[in-house]
Formats: structure tokens, sequence, C-alpha cells
């Protein structure tokens, strides 16, 4: 880590820059987190401006928790500058105190960086771990900072792991507490480096909380100033040109040239050496023993390394500090910048090199306390790799790479596996040597890679695996081996189905074990997803019995759940939220936490797609409360928002929809639940004429999926391509994604989404029909593909309210049936804007027999639907067709509003403001209300912000005893 602690120069010429960071601590204390990052070439002094302004703040004002990169390439310390801010902190607060402060103590999660936690709990699934861990980083950080505000500096990020940018950008989205500042530094990368933190800094650019302060080269006056600083009088004019003309304005070349002639032509690197050459041999010898073993190193580790007793190696090292060529850090010491370091190890001659590397490896094998806590094996395994030890470099490189999987650090432990391969054939045994063959490490390797978002290398590993593997020999092996590379098929997008099929073949059936209860659960939801219901329910029965005869509670669960979802297909929905409400009581007894999630985000789904709106989002509610618990609200917690975003959008809270979506999204969900979540997004985008949202938002859906290979992942987005491509007048498009539908597609595998296509497929080729007028052959052809839907929609059946509600629409359309019969059917179910889309029709074919009194009555019912969610193109159609048919829109006299809606008018308030207001006045915060109407905390202080400014007050007290004053909440305590 570079650090200019200890320069005896002033800080000069950085007075804006230190007002940037003064203005961001006062912004963060004020409206929520933030990220800074201050970005220099080396030597610039970025660290020595973090430490100044951190050294201003006080202990009093801010608790300063330091971190940073060190560069080892693939053998940095997963998480390595957060390890240390965070291992810090707990013992800052006292590890009680911090434990607190977590769900479960932390042992679900952050234990697995700082064991002082106590033993992690297992963790079944690897994702779900991750985001637990991630989840419980934000936790600690919001709350330690409810007590002090926080300042995290993390340096020289341009070598962070990728575990580290992985956790930097998730708290850099999802920080919402005042007082917390991540001040981070960085030399400047191109965006396309071979570096995890090259893409980093654009990334945070499009967030709103974070800001880059990038440090210009001093100006003349300013190394003016800091050359009289060091050499104690005022420069000759001769000599100040020479140093900053050759400096170029970077203070440590400044330093650097101070006491020379800054003639010589000699390069950087020769101007560093100098002053390292002027010191004493034995300071030399810790210089060059320090550059080898690291950026930092403890005092224990240099003197073992140099072979000084105490006395020798304080004498030897106080010429050193006192040049400031390595700085005193608590218990150590660190070069105080990296450039100096660089210089001493490029002076070192090759034997000298390896001898010393190979003198660090011995050292640490005999004393690996004498590493930074949790690097030892990557550490040696580093020594004795760059000693060329490459058959002792073996054992130490796996034992990384175990270690990075249990704080899942998938890409540390992908490369430390990888680095095993390649050294594999160095060892005489390689398997005795690691309890483990070849494909164990391959394994191992394509597992990282998988959960580490690099699923087509996963598929490549497991593909070498499986090309080593017998399965005559070894037939439950082969069978992990493609069940895993099925779950990284479908990562990507590609088709799963056959390694599954193939897998479950090999494991017998007369013999069964664990991998075959999986394999059937798998298989089970896989099918269902592509339509083949019969063979999946069979899958999951036999998966349901395995499960029971062996114990295992998420094979139940999977098999539960899937076989809930089969039944809700049949339209027996009773009947299926009783074996949802079996999968979750088992999977929470089991602990299966995933299971649980699933079965909660399923019940919701089928509770919507039977037009169970209210009691779908009290499942999707509770669902989102229970994985907030289990610190999953980032990962399924995601899924469970669009679980109840879809029964708010038809139950017409488009407002309240989109806010929980808006919310979900800004969470960086997985890529299926995020295309989910921008599906969802679309469709009050596109009913309320705002069609450029609307074909992002299914842009960005398509770009998440990839090349789904289920049934519904491809209809879902199709259905709302067609809708907005109509919607539009885009008849082109809507047609080219209908003819791919149809021929792509068995819609009689999927009624759910089938019933809303031909509806709106029917509208697109009528009104393209009546474009044709002069084109009989064009004619010809739309008349075919109206009959091909009349066929289909003979042969579609029909399950439950929802599905029969689009078919009397359906059937409306092309002149089956009455548009009366639709209206009733949509009337039934609580979906204003179908039954708005159905008034219509109907008004415009009572309008069509000259029935005026029934077409006003109609229009008048759906008109001020219309108007209220705010679907502006169908209230347009309503005002048009009352203008052609000169209908009186202006609706009779009714029954006064009730008081509180009349109240809620006058005060200028929204319905979610009224619902923020309720919770105001019973004394929640923000974060409170964020938790009770799942939204960003964010988002509910600016829902309070609103209400502020509407209602005319200076407080939140204020606003409460208004609201009160004026019995706004009658029912509410107090």
């Amino acid at each position: 880590m570079d650090t200019d602690e200890g320069c005896a120069a002033a800080l000069v010429g950085r007075e804006r820059e230190s007002a940037v960071l003064a203005r961001a601590w006062l912004r963060v204390g004020a409206e929520g987190a933030g990220v800074l990052l201050v970005r220099g070439d080396a030597g610039l002094g970025k660290s020595r401006l973090v430490a100044e302004f951190a050294a201003g703040l006080g202990s009093s004002r801010a608790r300063v928790l330091r971190g940073g990169c060190l560069d080892m390439g693939p053998d940095n310390l997963p998480f390595g500058p957060f390890v240390t801010v965070l291992r810090r902190l707990t013992r800052d607060l006292g590890t009680s105190a911090a434990a607190a402060l977590l769900p479960s103590g932390g042992r679900r999660g952050l234990a697995r960086l700082l064991p002082e936690l106590g033993e992690p709990t297992p963790e079944v699934d690897p994702d779900l771990g991750r985001a637990r861990l991630f989840e419980e980083v934000l936790i600690l950080l919001e709350r330690a900072a409810e007590g002090r505000p926080l300042l995290l500096v993390l340096e020289d990020l341009h070598w962070a792991d990728r575990s580290t940018c992985e956790l930097l950008a998730f708290l850099a989205r999802n920080l919402d507490q005042p007082g917390v500042l991540l001040l981070g530094t960085h030399r400047p990368l191109a965006p396309h480096a071979d570096a995890p933190f090259a893409a980093l800094p654009a990334l945070l650019a499009r967030l709103a909380n974070t800001e880059t302060l990038d440090l210009a080269p001093l100006a003349r006056a300013d190394v003016a100033r800091q050359l009289a600083d060091l050499i104690g009088r005022v420069p000759d004019p001769r000599h100040l040109e020479r140093v900053f003309r050759r400096s170029e304005g970077n203070p440590l070349f400044v330093e650097a040239l101070a006491g020379t002639d800054a003639q010589t032509p000699a390069p950087l690197r020769e101007l560093l050496l100098a002053e390292v050459r002027s010191i004493p041999d034995p300071g030399r010898r810790v210089l060059r023993a320090a550059a080898v073993a690291g950026s930092t190193l403890g005092h224990a580790l240099l003197r073992t390394v140099t072979e000084f007793d105490e006395v020798a190696l304080e004498d030897a090292l106080r010429p050193v500090v006192d040049a400031r060529l390595l700085i005193a850090t608590g218990d150590g010491y660190a070069f105080r910048h990296t450039l100096i370091r660089d210089a001493v190890y490029g002076d070192l001659l090759p034997g000298e090199r390896i001898r010393l590397h190979t003198r660090c490896a011995r050292v640490l094998a005999a004393e690996p306390a004498l590493a930074p806590e949790g690097r030892a094996a990557a550490e040696l395994a580093a020594h004795r790799y760059a000693a060329g030890d490459r058959a002792r470099a073996f054992a130490p490189a796996w034992h990384a790479a175990v270690a990075a999987g249990t704080a899942y650090a998938y890409a540390e432990r992908l490369a430390m596996s990888e680095r095993v391969l390649d050294l594999w054939d160095a060892v005489p045994d390689p398997a005795g040597e690691l309890g483990t063959d070849r494909i164990g490490v391959l394994e191992l390797a394509a597992d990282a890679a998988v959960h580490g978002g690099a699923a087509d290398r996963a598929e490549q590993l497991l593909t070498a695996a499986l090309r080593d593997l017998d399965p005559a020999r070894e037939p439950e092996r082969t069978a992990r081996a493609l069940a895993s590379r099925a779950a990284a098929r479908a990562r990507t997008g590609r088709d799963a189905l056959p390694d599954l099929e193939r897998a479950l073949r090999l494991t017998p059936a007369d013999r069964p074990g664990p991998i075959r209860g999986r394999l059937l659960a798998s298989l089970a939801d896989t099918l269902a997803a592509r339509g083949r219901d019969e063979v999946a329910r069979e899958h999951a029965r036999d998966a349901l019995r395995l499960g029971e005869a062996l114990a295992d509670g998420s094979v139940r669960a999977r098999a539960l759940t899937t076989s809930a979802m089969l039944t809700a297909r049949t339209g027996e929905v009773a009947a299926a939220v009783e074996l949802y409400e079996q999968a979750a009581r088992i999977a929470r007894a089991e602990g299966c936490d995933d299971d649980l999630l699933a079965a909660l985000a399923g019940q919701a789904d089928a509770l919507q797609a039977a037009g169970e709106h209210r009691a779908a989002a009290e499942v999707a509610r509770r669902g989102m409360a229970t994985a907030r618990t289990l610190g999953l609200a980032r990962s399924r917690g995601t899924l469970l928002a669009a679980n109840l975003a879809e029964p708010l959008v038809a139950l017409g809270h488009w407002s309240e929809a989109v806010e929980i979506l808006t919310d979900a999204i800004a969470l960086d969900p997985p890529p299926v639940y995020r295309a989910w979540l921008c599906v969802v997004r679309a469709e009050p985008a596109a009913a309320g004429g705002a069609h450029d949202v609307a074909a992002d938002a299914l842009r960005e859906a398509r770009d998440a999926l990839g090349s789904p290979h289920t049934q519904e992942t491809c209809l879902e987005p199709d259905v709302l391509a067609c809708r907005l491509g109509y919607a539009r007048g885009d008849l082109a498009e809507a047609h080219r994604v209908l003819d791919h539908v149809l021929t792509e597609h068995d819609l009689t595998r999927s009624r759910r989404y089938g019933w809303p296509l031909l509806v709106v497929a029917w509208r697109v080729q009528r009104l393209r029909r009546a474009q044709a007028v002069r084109d009989p052959s064009g004619r010809a052809a739309i008349d075919a593909r109206l009959a091909e839907l009349l066929a289909l929609g003979r042969e579609l059946p029909t399950s439950g309210r929802v599905q029969y509600a689009h078919r009397r629409t359906f059937e409306a359309e092309a002149g089956l049936g009455s548009w009366s019969d639709a209206v009733a059917a949509w009337r039934a179910i609580e979906q204003p804007y179908a039954l708005a889309d159905a008034l219509l029709g109907s008004a415009a074919d009572a309008l069509t027999t000259g029935d005026r009194e029934s077409a006003t009555a109609y229009a008048r019912e759906g008109h001020p639907l219309a108007d209220r969610l705010g679907a502006h193109p169908l209230r347009v159609q309503f005002e048009q067709l009352a203008r052609r048919g000169r209908l009186n829109l202006t609706p009779e006299p009714g029954p006064a509003a009730p008081e509180s809606v009349d109240a809620r008018g006058r005060l200028g308030l929204t319905a979610r403001e009224f619902e923020v207001l309720a919770l105001v006045a019973q004394g929640l915060g923000n974060r409170p209300i964020a938790e009770r109407l799942f939204i960003a905390t964010k988002t509910a202080g600016a829902h309070v912000s609103n209400i502020l400014a509407k209602l005319d007050v200076g407080s939140r007290t204020e606003a409460a005893a208004l609201a009160h004053r004026l019995d706004l909440f009658p029912s509410r305590p107090g």
C-alpha cells in the first residue's frame, strides 16, 4: 500500500481536493451513504491527501477504518481491504456488540471473513451464502454508522481482487444509511485492462451517490512550496525550474530530486534507488528482503527473513526509517510508496530474488502465523511459485483455493484452482498429496466458476472432467458432473435437459441415493418449465417418494413446489396452495432457506395467475419479509418483489408497483430475476403510453434472459412485445414476434400466456387486414393467419377465472361471443385495466348496433377507470369513441367520496404518500417505513420530504400532529 504518512514535507497544492472531500463528508451525513474515488498516477499523493483528511476529522467526529490492496495478482487475499476494515470495526465495537447487530450473530455470513464471530453455519447453496455475506457486511456498516459516522478508506483499488470489487459495487448500490463514506484510491486504468477493478469506475460513475476526484500534478508554485519545505530554504530559481521540469509536478518525484542537482537524465528508477544506495549495507539488506516479502510486513517476519537479531535489525532499520523509505505501521512496516518497492525489487539479481523468495517460503512454512491473518497458504504458494519451486508451490495453492471458497471468493478460488491444474504434472503424486484427483480439482474450479459468474468457463472445466470420467466405473460421480454442467449451461441460456436426463440414467433406480433425488427434482422443475407437464409430474412424484425415504427435506420441498405449480395449471388453486404451504413448512423446518422462498414465490405466482391478486400480494409481502430476515433480500427477495408488483399492477396500483420494481432492480439482482422485474415494469409503462420506457425495459429483460429454453420465459416478453408493437402502431414488429411465437412455440403448453397472446394477435391481424385494402394476396395471407388463430382458440384449454376472461375477450374480438360476457368475466376479477379495455370494446360494439344508451353506460364506466389508472392511450380511445358517437362521458352525480379520500385530495397527497403519512403518524422512521412497505430507505425518505412540502410543515412531528388534528387515521392508535 502506498503511504505518505510520516513524510516531512507539508501537504501543498491540494486545497481544492481537500474541499471536495469535506463536501462529500457533509453530504453523506445529510443525504445518505456515498462513494468517493480519488484517482491519480503513482506518486501524486492520493494516500497523503486521504490521510490528512481522515486525521482532520478526529476520532470524535468519525470512526476511520483503513484497508489496502496488495499487488499479488491471483495470490491476493479475497476481500483483502474489507477483511482489514471489518476486523478493525468488530474489535472497535467489541465482538459481542458487533454480533448483536447481525442476523444469527453473523455466523451465517460474516463469520466466513471474521472467525472471531464463531464457527460459520454450513450453507447448502453457495449463491445464497454469498448473498447473505454481502448483506451482513452492509448491515454491520449501516448499523455501526448509527452510533458514529464511518469513513472507510480503501487504498490501491487498482490491485483489488475480484471479490473486493464485487463487494464494493454491491455496497455502492445498496448503502442507504447516512454517515457512511467509502473513500477509495486508485491509479487510472483503461476500461478493458486486465484487472478486476478496470471496469468498476465506469459502473460506479452511473450511480448518483458516487463521485470521482482526479488528482492533477502540482503547479509550479506548489512545487516551489514543497521544495522549500524539503530543503529548508527558498529554492534557487534555476534549481526549482529543473526540479519542476523533471518531476512534472509529481510530489514523489519532487522529493526524489530535491537533494540532487536535477540535471542528470537518469530514469526515475535510478533516482529512487539513489537514496537506497546511500543507506548502509545492513539497511539495504533489509530493504531487499522487505521488497520480496511484500508491501506491508510484520516486524517478526522481517527479523526472521533477514536473520538479524533484534538489536541488529533495529540498527539496520533506523537509517531506512529516517530516510522514509520504510514507514512504521503498528507492529510492522510498509514501503512509503510502491514505486520504491518496485525499484528495489527490480534491482535484485536473479539469484538474489530466488534466494529471498525461497527464504520467505521456508519461514512461512515453519511459522504460518508470521503471514498476515488468513494469508499463510496464499503467501507460501506465491513465494514458492516466484522462486521456481513449482512442486512445492502445489499444495499451498490448493490450500489457498480451499480457503478462498469458505469466504465465497469464487474468482480467487478459480484462479488458485487453475494454478493447481497448471502445476499438476510438477508433482510425482499430486492426487496423493492433495487427497483428491485431477477431476476433483476440475470440479472445484468449475463450482467456483459457475458461482463466480463464469458459467462458460465452468462448462469447459466440467467437460474436461467428463472426458476423464468413466461412467461404467464411476456412474454416480459422472452423474454429479453432468448435473453440475447442466446448471452451468442453464445459466448461459443453453439446453441443460440432455445432461440431466443422461445423469438420471446413470443413477440406479433400485439403489437410489441423494443424487438421484436431486436429479429427479431438477428434472421435474425443468420439464415443467418447458410445458411437459405429465412427465414432470411423474418425476416430481418420484422425487417426493425418494426424498421421504432418504429424509431429504430439500428434495421433498422442491418436489412439492413443482407439484404445486403443475396443480395450479389445471385450475385447482386451493389444492396447489396446500402443496405450496406444505413445501414451505418442510423447508422452514429443515432450514432450507432457498426452498422456502421458492415455495412462497411459487404460491404468490399461482394465486396471481388465478386472479387472486390480493392474496398473491399478501403471500409475496410475507415472502419479502422472510427474505429480509434470512439476509436474502437482494437475491430471492428481488424475485418476490416481482411477485408482489405483478398483482399490484393487475389491481391498478401502478405507482406502488413501479416503486417496488425500481427499488428491486437497483439491488442488482441475478439476471433471471432482473428480467422478470423488467417485464413487469414494462406492462404499466406500455399501458400508460410510456412506450420508450416499456421498450427499454423489454430490451433489458431480453438481454438478461439470454437464450431461454422455457415456454414461459419466452412467451411473457413476447406477449408484451406484441402489445407494445400494436400500441405504437408498429404492426410489422408485432407481426414478426407473433410469427416467431406461432412457429416456435406450442401455445397449448402455456395457457397462461397463450390466451392474452391470442387477443393481441387478433387485434394486430385485424388492423393489418384493414390496411391491406389494395393488396389481395396480403389480405389472403392475413385471413389464413386469422383462421389459424381461430383454430388455436378452439384448441387451447382454459383453467381459472383469468384465462376464462381472456377467452371471452378473444371470442368477442373474433365475433364468436359477446362483449357483455367479456365485461362480466373481467368484472368478476379485480383487474381494472382489463375491465376498462373490455368496456371500450362493449361501448364500440353497442354503438355499432345503434344502442347509444348501452354505449354511453359502458363508456362512462370505462373512461374514469382509464383516467384513474393513468392509462392515457385507453382514455384517449374512449374520448375518440365518444366524439365519433356523440356520447356524453360526464357521469351522473354519485355518492360523496369517503372523508379520508376527500382529505387526501385536499392535501394533494398520492395514495402512497397517504400510506407513508399514516406510518409517520405512528412515529416510524424511514427505515421501518421502508421495511413495512418493501421499498428502499431512500425512497421512504423521498416520500417523507414530499409530504412535508405538500403539508407545508417543517418536521415529521408537525406532519404527525396535523394528521391527528385532521383525524385522517381514526382507526390508528394514538
